[in-house]
């Protein structure tokens, strides 16, 4: 039976993904509350791709209809920090693998502006002790969504800036997750958050990357479980 008296988990993918990002937690946390969405224009959401993540925020605070903690996974997290700010039915914030900013190389943005999707900046989301199987099941994910939607998305995180000054003000309960071998966001992130806001408490977990959820799935789900039972 589903805790009726705790918000909803409202899970929301990074970049290029799809609500399948979140597969292990959907598989783990089935007596638990939980949303799991496709942004617009990605996997099964045929709605016209977002540009911004001001417009993406837009988009999920007219799905939101009762009280949420919203989990975000790197661009995810920027729109959750977004929709915090807006919106009082967001209850708590899960940033995974993100930070307050989240600047993109440029010379990936512009290898995906010529459809091409660099193997380095796929590998760079992972620990070196990932699981070859996993690796194989998400070179099969990220064909889910055409390259342009990636770059769509980066471009969007490379040029949002409100993050620091929203998350230096929001009054509500946050955790942030990162694994300790994530190459996609700076290392001292999460210290740079717990001082930046006495709410925020952070964790880092080994033998993980950006994928944390992924990687180290148990862990993960351990953790957000337990910051949901402290709300």
């Amino acid at each position: 039976m589903f805790n009726e008296t705790k918000p909803t988990f409202l899970f929301i993918h990074g970049s290029g993904g799809t609500a399948r990002k979140w597969r292990m937690q959907r598989e783990s946390l089935n007596k638990i509350r939980s949303t799991f969405i496709d942004l617009p224009g990605h996997g099964e959401n045929k709605d016209q791709l977002k540009t911004t993540i001001e417009s993406c925020a837009d988009w999920v605070a007219e799905k939101i209809d009762e009280e949420v903690i919203v989990v975000g996974h790197s661009m995810g997290g920027l729109i959750g920090i977004e929709l915090a700010a807006r919106n009082s039915k967001v209850k708590g914030l899960v940033l995974v693998a993100c930070h307050y900013k989240l600047p993109v190389n440029p010379k990936v943005l512009e290898k995906l502006s010529k459809g091409v999707f660099p193997e380095s900046f796929f590998y760079a989301a992972y620990s070196k002790q990932v699981d070859p199987s996993l690796i194989a099941e998400e070179k099969g994910e990220i064909k889910i969504n055409a390259v342009g939607v990636r770059k769509t998305d980066l471009e969007a995180c490379d040029r949002y800036t409100k993050g620091k000054d929203i998350v230096s003000t929001l009054n509500i309960p946050m955790f942030a997750v990162y694994g300790s071998e994530d190459k996609m966001i700076p290392k001292d992130a999460n210290q740079k958050l717990e001082a930046l806001n006495p709410k925020i408490k952070t964790k880092v977990i080994t033998n993980s990357g950006h994928n944390v959820m992924l990687e180290q799935p148990k862990l993960f789900n351990e953790m957000i479980i337990s910051f949901r039972k402290k709300k």
